[in-house]
């Protein structure tokens, strides 16, 4: 069996902006002035990291920053919502996942920069939530690399069975998704379907580069899927 973590934003939907408004909303009403997410770079960040940035290129010291990032946190959980008109799955994420559903010889699951909350307020925005029990996500530590082994852990705690190596194939469209598993030697399959480059991508050596996610057969192939379940 292979455990899929599929990245969200730019992987599992097509990349939106209104994650910034509320981050500046939220930092702004905290903050008491207006803060700006220009310059900070969300593709394959966790939130706890967006946040510390952000804060840290608007002057804050290390010690208000560790101060102000779990209110902001707890704030922006609060406050970030998402609607279906916002978000949009990305090419052939539907006909995918629909594909491997009933698939038993793959767990479908999430690895993420976002917060639970938010990761799955903007999977239910696509119809897409209930494809994913569980996860590993940016509330769960700020290190994205951290974040396999969790997911891991829970697969473990789902599924009955322990997931190691490549029967771990982590689906995302960052440098920061193919550099993550490297530690507990998963797959990579990274898709140029978000901010980073398809030649970005490729300088980043992951397993498998695919421009995205329209062909199944090509997808189940890359990453090891059996073709008779496939």
């Amino acid at each position: 069996m292979k455990l899929l973590l599929f990245d969200i934003d730019g992987t599992l939907i097509k990349p939106i902006q209104s994650s910034r408004i509320h981050i500046e909303y939220v930092l702004g009403e905290l903050c008491g002035r207006s803060i700006s997410t220009q310059g900070v770079s969300f593709s394959g960040r966790t939130d706890p990291q967006i946040f510390e940035e952000t804060l840290h290129l608007a002057g804050f010291t290390p010690e208000e920053t560790e101060y102000l990032i779990p209110i902001a946190l707890k704030r922006y959980t609060a406050h970030a919502t998402y609607v279906s008109d916002e978000v949009e799955p990305s090419d052939g994420v539907v006909e995918l996942l629909e594909y491997l559903k009933p698939n038993k010889s793959v767990q479908l699951a999430l690895l993420t920069g976002n917060v639970r909350v938010t990761a799955y307020r903007k999977l239910a925005a696509a119809r897409l939530d209930d494809l994913f029990p569980f996860g590993a996500f940016g509330c769960d530590h700020a290190d994205r690399n951290k974040l396999p082994a969790i997911a891991a852990s829970r697969a473990l705690k789902h599924c009955g069975r322990t997931f190691v190596k490549d029967d771990i194939v982590i689906i995302g469209d960052s440098v920061h998704d193919i550099t993550c598993g490297q530690g507990i030697g998963a797959l990579s399959v990274a898709v140029a379907t978000g901010y980073t480059s398809y030649q970005d991508l490729k300088s980043a050596e992951p397993g498998v580069l695919l421009r995205d996610l329209t062909n199944i057969d090509d997808f189940c192939h890359q990453a090891g899927i059996k073709s008779d379940a496939c």
